[in-house]
């Protein structure tokens, strides 16, 4: 240990634990909200995910479309984003076997921070929000997409009443955002050579 950290344990001066400990207390109610806003999305998910298997014949790999184009489902993502957490981004993965991987983020970046085990090729899609309102792709964005679309099928973004759809079937270079759930009016982001 170095000198003046001796020195601070050795004065023992308690006031300054109050801080660590405000910010221990801080980071596992954060933990905790984390959790359940995984969990949250997680049981949504099962939900809509038995509704189908019900309604149809054949194996949960089979299915297709199961949750990530339902806008209650989106809801409920955008709802764990930003009312569960205190505006932090959150990512779902629905992957090639209808699995579904979620994890959350700070305010502007969203990761796997641990690698997703049993996560399988290809990825149906890819939902995440901009809690601070705005579906767009950023650049950060782009670049995922660019990268996974040859194993991508789809990926929203969701922002504040509106989100983007990009889809790898027919313009993958585009993003059609749509605003109050109203299609006629969308927007369209595009990047690379085709601007």
């Amino acid at each position: 240990m170095g000198r003046i950290k001796d020195k601070m344990i050795k004065d023992g001066d308690e006031d300054n634990d109050d801080g660590y400990v405000h910010h221990q207390i801080e980071q596992a109610e954060l933990e905790y909200f984390r959790q359940k806003a995984m969990n949250d999305i997680k049981a949504h998910y099962e939900i809509l995910l038995n509704e189908q298997l019900r309604s149809c014949a054949g194996p949960r790999e089979k299915l297709e479309g199961v949750a990530m184009h339902h806008l209650a489902f989106h809801d409920t993502i955008w709802q764990a984003s930003t009312e569960t957490l205190p505006n932090l981004e959150v990512q779902v993965v629905i992957d090639g076997k209808n699995n579904c991987f979620v994890s959350t983020g700070s305010p502007g970046f969203v990761d796997f921070f641990e690698p997703p085990i049993g996560m399988t090729l290809p990825i149906r899609c890819w939902i995440h929000t901009h809690p601070f309102g705005a579906a767009y792709f950023s650049g950060t964005d782009i670049r995922t997409v660019s990268i996974w679309e040859p194993n991508m099928e789809c990926a929203y973004v969701l922002g504040d009443n509106q989100y983007g759809f990009w889809e790898n079937r027919f313009e993958p270079k585009q993003l059609q955002i749509v605003v109050d759930n109203v299609w006629e009016t969308h927007e369209i982001q595009r990047w690379g050579e085709e601007e």
